[in-house]
């Protein structure tokens, strides 16, 4: 092997390790800078807004106005959906508690899906115009996510 070609390959492993740690310390310096959501706060200040959604939605129901948003369909029975919110509003209230917190993430996400779940059933099959009443609360829920969200990101950084 010739002198020069020893040379080069010298200076050639010489720049790639530096190249290396060069790259590694960009990705270490951007992990750092990374925005980093804390999924229990956020879970526990979404699960705060579908809780007031389902109080609303209650209290149409339980006060009848003439304006009401919520309104009952003919045949279904006020106490029971009264019964089924307010068995909503006690696993939230759970979820929000130090021992629901502790579920995890993944968890706490299959929670808060249930929930989002059995309320929107619950719209769709209980109340007057459930599906378009449904649809506005689906799309209410996801800005209102995406809000907290951003929220926490700029908070963490």
């Amino acid at each position: 092997m010739s002198p020069q070609l020893l040379g080069a390959i010298i200076i050639v492993a010489v720049v790639i390790v530096i190249m290396t740690k060069q790259i590694n310390k960009a990705a270490d310096k951007a992990d750092a800078n990374m925005p980093v959501v804390e999924p229990e706060r956020l879970y526990v200040n979404f699960a705060s807004i579908i809780q007031e959604k389902i109080r609303a939605l209650r209290l149409d129901i339980d006060t009848p106005k003439e304006e009401a948003k919520f309104v009952l369909l003919d045949g279904v029975n006020a106490s029971e959906a009264l019964e089924k919110l307010s068995d909503m509003i006690r696993k939230l209230v759970f979820f929000e508690t130090k021992i629901g917190m502790k579920n995890g993430a993944q968890n706490s996400e299959a929670e808060l899906f249930n929930i989002l779940n059995e309320l929107d059933i619950f719209i769709t099959e209980c109340v007057k115009n459930g599906e378009t009443i449904a649809d506005e609360i689906r799309e209410e829920f996801a800005a209102s996510y995406e809000r907290l969200k951003n929220n926490y990101m700029i908070e963490s950084m």
